[in-house]
């Protein structure tokens, strides 16, 4: 048997072209093949350049290390490394092997994220109820997360496994005990998100939109919504789906669905869309005064969290708001079939800015007849009428909105995108059982710009920002 040695050659591949990037060449780095190699090159941080004839680029290696060990730095993002081994024998001087190989691209680190500063209101320092926080954001989901649809974004910061692990740090630093989310990823909830946050105290349960996957199994988003288990255990949990809903209305409306006018009325509103529906409990905390007799422990308290991602066509606002009132009275019936007394929350990605019917349904409990969504058969008379009358849009629901109510206003964005700036996602509380505390301030337009044109960026993973609140069951009067 021969004895030999291996000797290595790094390399690393680096052009201003994106495609060039992510597909990576190797060159030769003007070592002669017969010659045993012991280096790390890197690619020359040049322009690209072109050949007149057929247009292809042409590649130049830069040595960078002759050791068997290679950390990369600063200088390695946006390049790949080579490395070229070939295995020599000593007795002979002969080439017995040789191999390259080449890593993906190099990232960055994100820088550390900006310290949060609540906005406390006035007076939070009372009342007796137990106090929690929650956190709604949508994560954008790896199939929506393409450079067709986000150019401006560096194609390596789209990436499932760069952005996770600022999206688990985002969470993580949040620290949420009731934490909602939309377009979850199917395959990701159950390979990374649930086992990771899992590891580090929380519980969770996920429903996925009604359509098949896209693809390849487990391509498809969905809501999901997390616990704390320090802070709630699980009593209840339920999912709705809207397409269920609009068969079961098509029915009580006497719409046959084979008929032209049955089949345009579903054809408008089944859009895959789906909600979540938990009651959470306290855990009773143990003191020295219910060890000693537990006859006078107080009831544990029981909250009622919803999550949603509406559907997010522009010019289907009519399904929006239909969506809305739909799962409005699914929770009126849920929540009155377990006491008028259970507090109740409305989170998510609602896809409609604080000038739509959705948000006056919601805030106002009822909509204008004048309003805009709910006058399009007037601008196009092939649309079908899937909306009641505007007396039968309301809920007996008295919602506050605790960005609203804690700022004085709505942000001025949640989703900030080259293409859209605007307020779509919320955190609803009913007034009379739940009381904001505090709230995250949105980042401004200078913060979410130092990193991009828009979202999502190298520093934050989605298009949309976290929403985050503290809450505190019953207020003053309990």
């Amino acid at each position: 048997m021969q004895k030999y040695s291996s000797t290595d050659s790094w390399s690393v591949s680096s052009s201003g072209n994106k495609d060039d990037l992510s597909v990576g060449s190797v060159g030769s780095g003007g070592n002669n093949p017969a010659t045993p190699m012991n280096g790390i090159q890197r690619q020359h941080p040049a322009p690209i350049f072109f050949n007149d004839a057929d247009g292809e680029g042409i590649d130049e290696w830069e040595d960078i290390s002759h050791e068997y060990m290679y950390v990369p730095d600063e200088n390695d993002v946006g390049r790949k490394l080579k490395l070229e081994a070939i295995a020599v024998s000593l007795e002979t001087g002969e080439i017995l092997m040789s191999r390259v190989v080449k890593t993906d691209i190099v990232l960055s680190k994100t820088p550390p994220p900006k310290k949060m500063n609540l906005v406390t209101v006035k007076g939070a320092g009372g009342g007796g109820g137990a106090r929690f926080r929650v956190v709604t954001y949508n994560i954008l989901a790896e199939i929506y997360a393409t450079q067709q649809q986000y150019p401006y974004c560096d194609f390596w910061a789209l990436s499932w496994e760069y952005r996770f692990h600022n999206i688990l740090r985002e969470l993580s630093d949040a620290g949420g005990d009731v934490v909602c989310l939309q377009e979850v990823q199917a395959d990701h909830y159950e390979n990374s998100l649930y086992i990771a946050l899992n590891e580090i105290g929380y519980e969770g349960v996920f429903k996925p939109k009604t359509r098949a996957a896209m693809g390849l199994a487990g391509k498809v988003d969905g809501c999901a919504i997390f616990w704390r288990r320090s802070k709630f255990h699980l009593v209840e949990s339920y999912s709705i789906e809207f397409n269920d809903l609009a068969q079961r209305q098509a029915q009580v409306i006497g719409l046959n669905p084979n008929s032209k006018e049955g089949s345009a009325y579903l054809n408008r509103l089944m859009r895959d869309n789906v909600a979540q529906l938990v009651v959470l409990e306290l855990v009773q905390q143990p003191t020295m005064s219910n060890r000693s007799n537990r006859s006078n422990r107080e009831p544990m308290k029981q909250l009622c969290i919803a999550n949603t991602h509406l559907y997010s066509h522009k010019d289907y606002p009519d399904v929006k708001l239909w969506q809305s009132w739909q799962l409005l009275q699914e929770l009126e019936t849920f929540v009155m079939s377990r006491g008028s007394n259970l507090p109740l929350m409305i989170c998510g990605d609602l896809n409609s800015t604080p000038d739509t019917a959705v948000y006056d349904l919601l805030s106002r409990r009822a909509v204008h007849p004048g309003h805009p969504d709910v006058n399009l058969k007037v601008n196009d008379d092939s649309l079908p009428s899937v909306l009641p009358d505007t007396l039968s849009l309301s809920h007996s629901f008295n919602f506050g909105s605790v960005y609203s109510t804690v700022m004085g206003e709505e942000p001025p964005h949640t989703n900030y995108t080259v293409n859209f700036k605007g307020v779509l996602d919320y955190i609803w509380f009913s007034v009379q059982h739940l009381r904001p505390l505090s709230t995250v301030p949105i980042p401004d337009e200078e913060e979410l710009l130092k990193y991009g044109e828009g979202l999502p960026s190298t520093m934050q993973s989605s298009d949309h920002v976290m929403l985050i609140a503290d809450m505190q069951l019953g207020g003053r009067s309990t």
